[in-house]
This record gives structure tokens, C-alpha cells and sequence, in this order.
């Protein structure tokens, strides 16, 4: 992505400079009371070097190896459990050039990319997520276009990619499963409530039903049958039917499932010839809203809790599939050139929006959801892909000129949280539901 993609013309060559502040950043970690971190492989970055062609085997930099390796066994040595993702937006430039997901060698690499990480660093890691939020990368680069490579509507290629990472996850959850039977494995998936503009509109429910079906369903429900099929009325298409089949190894292939939830959209039925099924986002907002205009809607995240994950709560053994909250939090804009002072220290909406969205965690607890984890996004500040450096959604503010990092009110709320592993009544009251 160049500088010119990215709203505030900034880059991510360092960010949080988490690479070289990794070891008092995990200290901040113990400090407010933290026991669990995400963490992602860059796959590109690992790599010793671009293998060019399909018939170049990967090979891991023992450097990147090493690094990970301290990062890793670390956080194992101060007893927090590790979550790590294999694909997290970032493709070797090698494979980008030859189409990237929308080509089948992707997920033939990603499976042998698994292998060499599972080799190296399998015995450090609790918890595998495969690939982050694959429909919102869809959605962004064939869609969208926001996000690399940067294509529009090209719903051909959307659902070619779709398939090409159900068959990557399904490689990478054989490849983790060959070396370590027992390890749980997932992914993440970006849930969204769609509710319609207006309630009584029958166009308005059917743009919601169309959009839930792709953005929330189409991938946990391959995965729970095995069979990636278009949803109506896509799948009247040929050319896209052309796509659906079983998939080899994917049936059944997550083992608890990881949920990022932000927000609620508002969606409507658009005026237009030929028909889009899919509507459009409504410019209204109910609620309040935070720097990216996402509305703070915790009784969403009850609803998939409760309601719609319901399809995938049991493996196909008949076990219960326990579920944690891999991303959940809250964006506000400060620009990237801010130096020391108490700027953004105060953010009394994100300890809003963190108290409730954990009270309705509790709540769904309560009605016998088996959540057994919460990871806030996130610790710290850092590069927010096509929004750069300016949308702040750490619990810890990073200065960017000089890398200094001071905890917020949320971080020292989120610590008290962890620490008792419980909301106090003040808290409560304070930030009602």
C-alpha cells in the first residue's frame, strides 16, 4: 500500500515499533494485569527471499526466526497465553504479482508457509487463528477498493478469493494438526449486525438478509459443512456457481471460534438498474459514534453471542466450541505528528464503550455462552492499514516522533477488569447499558 492510498499520508515502516520495544511493551502488558496477546507472523517479512515462482521453495529467515522466537517464548516465560494469526492482511510481494488470492497458489503457499511457522514456533503458541477477518479483506480489495489490490465490484474475483482461503485455512488446519494434534485452531470473523434503515421496509430487510449471508455467514458456514456454496441470488449466477464445491479438510475445521465486533450498519435497498442486491450503507446514525463513524452498539455483540453464531456452536463431534472475543474496541483521531502532553490521556468514551461491551459479555455468560476470552484491540497504537497512524485505538497512547507510550484511563480501567475478572458496581453505574 503507498503512501498515497493511505488518508493520512503516513506509512508503516515503524508504527508502534513493537520490533524493537517488545520486551517493555510485554512488561506493560503484566502491569495492567494482561494474560492473553495477539500476535500476527508477517509473512512477507519472514521470508529469506522472494522465491519468484511456484517451483521456489519458502524459506524462513533464521533472523525472523530468532525474533519471533524471543517474542514468543517471553510472553510463554511470563505466563500469557498466545494467540497467533498466520495471515493478517500481508502477502510476500512475489505472490501479490501473480494475483494473490484470487490464484489457487496462494493457499498451496499458505499451507507450506503453516508447516515452516508450525515448525518453528509451535511449541510457544496456545492458541492458532489462521486467517484475520477474510471477508473484510475481501470486501476492501475487490469491493471496496480501499485496500490492495485496490479492484471495485469485482465480485468474480471477491468469491474467487473467498474459495482460495477456505482451501488455505483448511491446509493451514491440516498443517497445524499434523505437529500438534491438540492445538485449537481458528480464524477470526468480523461480525456485523445489518439492520435496515427503515424497519418496515421489505427491500431494506432483504439488502440485510443478502449482506449477512456473505459478509457474516459465508465463511464460518463453509467451514461448518465443508462446501463453499454463493449465496442467493449470487449463486444464480454461472460463472460464480462455477466456484461452489467441497472443499478438501475444511469441513469442521475450527475448533473455537475467534469473534471481532466493532459496530452495527445501517443498510438500505438502492434505487439502480441493473439491481444490487447488496444496497448501500446508510449515512444515518442512531447511537454515538467514534472517529471511523461506527456507532457504539453493545447489544450487537449480545446478539451474535446469543443469536447468530448459533449455527457454528458445536463441532462436528457434538462438542461445545468455546468462543473468545478476538478483537472488540474503540477509534479516536489524533494526528500522527502529537508529542508529549495529555492529549487523548482522558478517553472517557472508550471506557464507555469497553464497560459495556464487556457487561454484555457478562451477560451473555449469564445465559450460558461459553465465552472464555476477551482481547481488546488494542494495546497500543498503531498502524490502522488505509486510515495510517491517525485513528487511535490503543488502551496505551504511542507518541509516534518518539516512541513513548503512556497508559490511558481505559488501560487502567481494562487492568482493574482483569485483575478481579469482574465489573464493580461503580463501574456499572457509571457506564450504564
Amino acid at each position: 500500500m503507498s503512501p498515497s492510498n493511505i488518508i493520512d499520508g503516513s506509512n508503516a515502516e515503524q508504527a508502534c515499533d513493537f520490533l524493537n520495544r517488545y520486551l517493555d511493551d510485554i512488561s506493560l502488558m503484566e502491569s495492567l494485569n494482561l494474560n492473553a496477546f495477539r500476535i500476527s507472523i508477517n509473512w512477507p517479512a519472514i521470508l529469506i527471499d522472494a522465491p519468484g515462482t511456484a517451483g521456489v521453495a519458502q524459506q524462513l529467515d533464521p533472523e525472523g526466526v530468532e525474533y519471533y522466537r524471543r517474542v514468543l517464548s517471553t510472553l510463554k516465560e511470563r505466563g500469557i497465553k498466545t494467540f497467533v494469526t498466520l495471515f493478517h492482511f500481508c502477502l510476500p510481494t512475489w505472490l501479490a504479482d501473480q494475483g494473490g488470492w484470487n490464484n489457487p497458489l496462494s493457499a498451496e503457499q499458505f499451507g507450506t508457509f503453516t508447516t515452516l511457522v508450525v515448525d518453528a514456533f509451535g511449541e510457544y503458541v496456545d492458541y492458532w487463528l489462521t486467517i484475520n477477518e477474510p471477508m473484510a479483506y475481501v470486501y476492501q480489495g475487490y469491493v471496496s477498493g480501499q485496500w490492495t489490490p485496490g479492484l471495485k465490484n469485482d465480485y468474480l474475483a471477491a468469491f474467487g478469493v473467498v474459495r482460495n482461503m477456505l482451501v488455505g485455512h483448511a491446509a493451514a488446519y491440516q498443517a497445524i494438526k499434523a505437529k500438534y494434534p491438540n492445538a485449537p485452531v481458528s480464524f477470526t470473523n468480523h461480525w456485523r449486525p445489518f439492520i435496515p434503515e427503515q424497519p418496515l421496509s421489505p427491500l431494506d430487510h432483504a439488502v440485510c438478509m443478502v449482506r449477512d449471508n456473505i459478509f457474516n455467514q459465508l465463511f464460518p458456514q463453509s467451514i461448518q459443512t465443508g462446501v463453499f456454496k454463493v449465496p442467493p441470488p449470487l449463486g444464480l449466477y454461472k460463472v460464480l456457481r462455477l466456484l461452489e464445491g467441497p472443499i478438501p479438510g475444511l469441513k469442521g475445521s475450527m475448533d473455537y471460534l475467534g469473534i471481532n465486533y466493532y459496530t452495527r450498519e445501517l443498510s438500505r435497498f438502492k434505487a439502480a438498474w441493473p439491481i444490487d442486491p447488496f444496497g448501500e450503507a446508510s449515512d444515518k446514525t442512531q447511537f454515538k459514534t467514534n472517529a471511523l463513524g461506527w456507532e457504539t452498539y453493545p447489544e450487537g455483540l449480545y446478539q451474535v453471542l446469543t443469536r447468530d453464531i448459533r449455527p457454528y456452536r458445536y463441532n462436528t463431534d457434538g462438542s461445545l466450541r468455546e468462543i473468545f472475543i478476538t478483537e472488540n474496541g474503540y477509534a479516536e483521531k489524533f494526528e500522527r505528528h502529537l508529542d508529549e502532553g495529555d492529549w487523548s490521556l482522558e478517553d472517557s468514551e472508550r471506557v464507555d464503550y469497553l464497560v459495556r461491551h464487556v457487561k454484555v459479555i457478562h451477560d451473555a455468560i449469564a445465559a450460558g455462552v461459553p465465552v472464555r476470552g476477551y482481547l481488546h484491540w488494542s494495546l497500543l497504537d498503531n498502524f490502522e492499514w488505509a486510515e495510517g497512524l491517525q485513528q487511535r485505538f490503543g488502551l496505551v497512547r504511542v507518541t509516534y516522533p518518539n516512541q513513548t507510550r503512556a497508559p490511558r484511563k481505559s488501560a487502567y480501567v481494562y487492568a482493574d477488569i482483569a485483575a478481579s475478572n469482574a465489573l464493580n458496581k461503580d463501574l456499572l453505574l457509571k457506564h450504564p447499558s
